[in-house]
């Protein structure tokens, strides 16, 4: 009897207040609905790019201290991690911001009637601020001021996070203006890339043979110093007749042996960077372009290339599970394979080609060392003579060949393969759609806070109200015996 004369009540009381409900609901709905189509929307673009993971078996910043290969390997969360802090750092930011202009003033079209009231209302806002500014309430920012808000607002509103289970992270952006969130996501990969590669960058190659470059000009001088100080002081010009067979000999090996030195270097550079370009990206087929030249390797990639088209036309028209399709995929599998047999074929072969040069090369030295060995029996003016020379000769051929590399190693300096392993995904475009305000979201959250509001109210003030409104209250509060009630007409 207790609890359905407390539910009566209850109700009773709803009841009661049923205006005051209904007021509040429309009111609460009616404010969020306004609030909604006030709210300039806002549009988010995303792009997305991949770390891979890094194995180096050379270091990308040697040391002094160290010798021999080696192996830089990183965890991929803390890889992922560390370039996400790479993407928000502030040379990224700051160069964004500036190469967009994001700490000018801008303005943007906000269509339909909602969208001019705003702009009304912005107007008035500005209105203020200029007024404020004017009466000195407001300190106008300067230039670096206003740089320091936009990069503070870019790291504020630019979202960086990595996607579970993959190596892959996202970045998102929220623009009132949808073309300008694309042109600020976009913006930022670049400059990210570019901070990418300036952190990690090879430069102790180019270093290196600059260094090297260096000392060998200073040998180079010293023995060309010592070359013309012996001449002058000897006065011999040319070698007698009895040497001069020899030293052609000599000289003839000495070029032989360093035009094999030079293909040696030249073939185990290639050797190597073939083997390494496959030790970092088993996919690839055809590490060099040269071997791309192979006529039998043009065969299968002109297979490859018109059967991964149909792969594309099969894949369209069936499912996956198809036959059409997974036949194609075998004969694109099995093409694949035989051309890295193929450029396997091809490595092989020059490293057979290189152990023969290496063994040339052993050969022409023993044959050097020889004819040095019977230059020693003549004059010691005349040996000190061929032998600066020969040193000359050696160390301007080893000093083009040093030049070479440097200025290789400044080309490939901006397009180090080894440090490239943040890659774009998918670059950002503008959005259709806003994110929010989302209008039916809102209202539907807002029905049950109109709702949770109203009646909490009603009960509060129910609960509040002492007045005898049930024949039960008049029993309870005045211990009388209620004989009958008359109703409220």
């Amino acid at each position: 009897m207790k609890i359905r004369r407390t539910g009566r009540i209850l109700v009773y009381g709803l009841f009661k207040r049923k205006k005051m409900i209904i007021g509040l609901n429309v009111g609460i709905l009616g404010t969020i609905l306004l609030g909604s189509l006030l709210w300039p929307p806002s549009y988010e673009a995303e792009s997305t790019i991949i770390v891979r993971g890094r194995n180096y078996e050379t270091p990308l910043f040697q040391g002094p201290q160290r010798e021999g290969p080696w192996t830089v390997l990183m965890n991929a969360k803390d890889e992922i991690n560390s370039e996400i802090e790479v993407i928000r750092s502030r040379p990224v930011l700051e160069r964004t911001v500036l190469a967009l202009e994001l700490h000018k003033p801008r303005t943007y079209e906000d269509k339909g009637f909602f969208g001019a009231i705003r702009g009304r209302l912005r107007d008035v806002w500005k209105s203020v601020v200029y007024s404020l500014e004017g009466l000195g309430l407001v300190k106008e920012p300067s230039g670096h001021e206003s740089v320091e808000k936009a990069v503070e607002s870019l790291e504020r509103r630019l979202k960086t996070e990595p996607t579970i289970e993959s190596q892959i992270i996202r970045i998102r952006y929220r623009e009132v203006d949808p073309v300008m969130a694309s042109r600020v996501v976009n913006r930022v990969v670049t400059e990210y890339l570019q901070q990418h590669l300036n952190i990690n960058v090879n430069r102790a190659e180019s270093s290196f043979y600059a260094e090297q470059i260096k000392t060998l000009e200073k040998e180079l001088d010293d023995v060309q110093a010592q070359l013309v100080d012996l001449k002058t002081r000897t006065g011999i010009v040319s070698f007698e007749d009895q040497t001069k067979s020899l030293l052609e000999k000599l000289n003839t090996f000495d070029v032989a042996r360093t035009t094999i030195q030079k293909e040696l270097i030249s073939r185990r550079s290639k050797v190597e960077k073939i083997r390494h370009l496959r030790e970092m990206n088993p996919s690839l087929l055809i590490p060099l372009p040269e071997i791309g030249e192979d006529i039998q390797i043009q065969d299968l990639e002109n297979k490859l290339i018109n059967l991964r088209y149909e792969m594309e036309t099969v894949s369209d028209r069936y499912t996956e599970s198809s036959r059409q399709v997974v036949t194609v995929r075998r004969q694109v599998d099995e093409l694949e394979r035989q051309i890295k047999n193929h450029v396997t074929v091809l490595l092989e072969r020059d490293m057979a080609e290189l152990s023969k040069l290496e063994a040339e090369e052993q050969a022409l030295t023993q044959t050097i060392e020889a004819l040095k060995h019977e230059l020693e029996t003549l004059p010691l003016k005349e040996m000190a003579i061929v032998n600066l020379t020969q040193k000359v000769k050696a160390k301007e051929d080893v000093l083009s060949v040093m030049r070479r590399k440097y200025q290789e190693s400044l080309v490939a300096q901006a397009s180090d393969y080894r440090v490239q392993n943040a890659k774009v995904v998918s670059e950002a475009s503008a959005p259709l759609k806003p994110v929010v305000p989302n209008l039916p979201l809102n209202l539907v959250l807002g029905l049950f806070l109109s709702i949770i509001t109203s009646m909490s109210l009603a009960f509060l003030l129910d609960y509040w109200d002492d007045s005898l409104r049930m024949p039960e209250d008049v029993e309870q509060a005045l211990g009388l015996r209620v004989l009958f009630s008359v109703p409220e007409l």
